[in-house]
């Protein structure tokens, strides 16, 4: 049982991986099919997470509802609210974001910042305590997205409006985790993922056809490929990875699995496009890593290599450390 369960965690953690890995190309893709046509953002966030909403449910719906259980007016609220603001909202700002940034990795490591938002609104939403490390992940963080002004060598008013739409669409997803951790031990982590964003996602087509283009159709066609790739492999498949690693691993583990994101993208970035970060970016890119890092609790270090409660290892987990990841991603 014990060699079971210790397979189990090494498959988990390489299921991670791989939707780290996975994750760290959303802004690359994004670039690249913006090199080559007009996709706006509220086409390209319906394109990801309605396919991702009608995967995820296909998995999860099945079971939640053989065992009983059914979903009224009230959980569509709770869907609804979560999907307005972590995918209609939060989302279509963080692709607009990605075009107004000059690299990709900048976009990345700006918006794994979300983190530090969710440590100061956790205080009035999950009345979770601040501590020191928290205030000082904080303060470093802030400072090491502002550095990302420098992108290009020099302050641009261009960089300080990019970085300021990241920062409310990291603001907006922050506030729909801390809201989702109040309420994601109801459904399990897949279920209530596939339900906001397939309503999130659905909210966006009225701006998807005020704002298409007049050649919307020639537009994604010429995409098609990468379009595939956004919608079924960076997302879908990513989350499902994402939550099956979740469900077989420590949240320790977990955590420090999800800080490699803002190194892969820099990485990725710099192999597949030839992006480089300069002396400001690659500061500004440390410290946010390090605040990310301060902002794990102390006592899950102590207990990397305990067993956690043996309901965290089944599938459609709801306990509190999936449920405060289940949208740490975009």
């Amino acid at each position: 049982m014990v060699l079971q369960q210790h397979s189990l965690e090494k498959v988990g953690t390489l299921a991670l991986f791989l939707a780290i890995v996975l994750f760290s190309t959303v802004e690359i893709a994004s670039k690249a099919i913006a090199e080559r046509a007009v996709i706006d953002p509220y086409a390209m966030v319906f394109i990801r997470f309605f396919t991702t909403g009608v995967v995820l449910l296909a998995i999860s719906l099945p079971g939640y509802l053989r065992s009983g259980r059914r979903l009224g007016w009230h959980d569509l609220g709770i869907f609804t609210l979560t999907g307005v603001i972590g995918i209609t909202l939060s989302i279509s700002l963080f692709h607009a974001a990605i075009l107004m940034f000059e690299n990709a990795s900048s976009s990345a490591v700006v918006f794994s910042g979300n983190a530090l938002f969710t440590t100061v609104l956790a205080r009035f939403i999950n009345r979770e305590t601040w501590t020191w490390r928290k205030w000082v992940a904080v303060t470093l963080g802030l400072g090491g997205i502002s550095m990302f002004i420098f992108e290009s060598g020099t302050p641009t008013r261009s960089a300080v409006y990019a970085i300021l739409t990241m920062c409310m669409s990291a603001f907006a997803f922050s506030l729909s985790i801390c809201i989702t951790k109040r309420v994601v031990a109801r459904y399990g982590a897949m279920l209530f993922m596939g339900c906001s964003s397939l309503i999130g996602s659905l909210l966006t087509l009225p701006m998807v056809i005020i704002r298409r283009p007049v050649n919307a159709m020639a537009e994604i066609l010429s995409v098609v490929p990468l379009l595939m790739y956004m919608a079924l492999i960076v997302t879908a498949l990513a989350y499902f990875l994402y939550y099956y690693g979740l469900s077989h691993c420590t949240a320790f583990k977990a955590s420090m699995v999800f800080f490699l994101k803002p190194v892969f993208a820099c990485y990725l970035s710099w192999l597949i496009l030839g992006e480089k970060l300069n002396a400001w970016t690659l500061t500004g890119t440390a410290l946010i890593i390090f605040s990310l890092s301060l902002t794990l609790p102390y006592g899950a270090r102590k207990k990397q290599n305990q067993t956690e409660n043996p309901s965290a290892a089944q599938p459609g987990n709801t306990s509190p450390a999936v449920g405060a990841a289940v949208t740490s991603e975009p």
